[in-house]
């Protein structure tokens, strides 16, 4: 009897990880949908992890918003709440208040100005610094989509064309300010409410980028769509520092590495789809180019936005002062 038992034990210990409760689980939080490219590479991470850790490691996504707000990811993977997560850093800023200042409009146009002075200049490393102050880990930064404007009353082609219109904004003052800067009639509604705004005339417009505006369908309800890429905001891949620095050293290994391909599959997923669904939209709707002189306006109507210092009161005043610097208004 006594030898049986020891042999139940033994096999019981040979069973696999799974069974034994030894066996790291990753929660990977995000407030975006399955169908958005995010989720789409996120996929591909958990595959990698699983593979590459030999099966010590399982990841669970917990996409769709289970955790809640944006900032509320960024909350839980500071306090170690939520192992891992990807947000916008109009997201994050709300947590990293400090970081603020990536997300000030018309402050990269292009996904070329992104390349050169976030990712391979100066401002993806002080983010980096400000976010794991906070006790959260960058694996890796990555894109959104630029924003746009879309409308159902006329074509943008001119500041005056803005006059007045009902336009829907992020929650934060610099977006509040700047499209006050435009002549607009900015108001803040929960990105839930937004198509039901759009639909019922609550709002003329939005100012979300083709992805997000096409994959959530508010396109339907915005017959004109001005590319302006008036803002843009990078996407944080992080994770729990001391969650992390509490796994086996073979393990961290993966994370880290997979976190960094996975931070460079989302960017190849999001510009491709950034331009697909520009076309999709442009079979519904008019798809209008920035006139030289909407971009003249909608710049010095950024740049003042960058001089409100009761904007940017609370940014890393550092970073803050090399903006103006570099753009000549300092």
């Amino acid at each position: 009897m006594v030898l049986s038992l020891l042999m139940v034990f033994a096999f019981a210990g040979c069973g696999g990880d799974s069974d034994s409760g030894d066996k790291t689980v990753i929660h990977f939080g995000s407030t975006v949908a399955t169908t958005h490219p995010w989720y789409k590479a996120a996929e591909e991470f958990k595959k990698d992890v699983e593979e590459k850790s030999g099966g010590a490691i399982e990841v669970a996504l917990d996409f769709g918003g289970v955790h809640g707000s944006d900032k509320e990811h960024v909350e839980a993977a500071a306090s170690g709440t939520l192992d891992m997560q990807i947000d916008s850093t109009v997201g994050v800023d709300a947590v990293v208040t400090k970081l603020g200042f990536v997300n000030l409009p018309y402050l990269m146009t292009s996904f070329d100005e992104v390349d050169k002075n976030f990712y391979n200049g100066w401002m993806s490393e002080s983010c980096t610094k400000l976010v794991e102050e906070q006790g959260i880990t960058v694996l890796g930064w990555t894109d959104c989509d630029f924003r746009w404007m879309t409308n159902s009353k006329h074509p943008i082609k001119k500041v005056e064309d803005l006059k007045g219109m009902k336009m829907r904004v992020p929650e934060a003052p610099m977006y509040l300010k700047f499209f006050e800067n435009l002549g607009t009639t900015p108001t803040s509604i929960a990105f839930n409410d937004l198509p039901s705004a759009l639909q019922q005339k609550v709002v003329d417009g939005q100012d979300n980028g083709p992805i997000l505006t096409y994959t959530a369908g508010l396109n339907q309800f915005q017959k004109y769509m001005t590319e302006t890429n008036h803002a843009f905001a990078p996407a944080l891949v992080g994770f729990n520092t001391a969650k992390l620095e509490s796994l086996p050293e073979d393990q961290q290994k993966v994370i880290k590495e997979c976190g960094a391909a996975y931070a460079e599959k989302v960017k190849e997923l999001v510009r491709a789809e950034y331009e697909a669904d520009g076309k999709a939209m442009a079979e519904t709707s008019e798809i209008i180019e920035v006139t030289p002189e909407l971009d003249k306006a909608m710049r010095a109507a950024a740049e003042k936005v960058w001089q409100d210092k009761e904007v940017t009161k609370n940014f890393d005043q550092d970073a803050v002062n090399k903006i103006l610097e570099e753009a000549g208004l300092k």
